[in-house]
């Protein structure tokens, strides 16, 4: 099962987690795909988050993932980080609805190897920082047959 073998992955697997009066949460994606892993033990679960979100509670839950990841059927289990050391949602939310200019006080991360923290665990770790890598990287942690966190800085 593949991205590109024509299987319409958005009818079987809808979930929209976004949905939200103006305002948002952080953190859901890595809990939320636990909870994709555990209705769905074989097969490959993919969750997508900023570095903000991962920051707030997602590297804790990476410490679950490492818990259980063995015992899925499938162990394909992929965290992509975003790293650009920002609080997207929060620049967003202040440029755009409320016209603020961005306050790298407030907005500004620190910079974490996401990567690192995931092999710091247990979990393997991919880090990949030029466009022309992305692929092949997506390509090793989808083989990996086992938990990943792919960086891409």
């Amino acid at each position: 099962m593949g991205v590109g073998d024509g299987q319409n992955f958005h009818e079987e697997l809808t979930f929209d987690a976004a949905r939200h009066d103006g305002f948002t949460f952080g953190g859901a994606a890595v809990p939320y795909a636990i909870a994709a892993k555990f209705a769905w033990p074989d097969r490959a679960v993919v969750g997508l988050v900023g570095d903000g979100a991962t920051q707030m509670n997602n590297m804790a839950e990476l410490i679950t993932v490492d818990k259980y990841w063995k015992t899925w059927s499938d162990p394909r289990f992929v965290i992509c980080v975003f790293n650009n050391e920002d609080l997207n949602q929060v620049t967003w939310e202040q440029c755009v609805m409320a016209g603020d200019p961005k306050f790298d006080a407030s907005q500004r991360i620190p910079d974490v190897a996401y990567h690192r923290f995931a092999e710091l665990i247990g979990l393997k770790g991919i880090f990949v920082d030029r466009p022309e890598d992305v692929g092949q990287a997506w390509d090793e942690a989808l083989i990996a047959g086992r938990a990943v966190v792919l960086e891409v800085k």
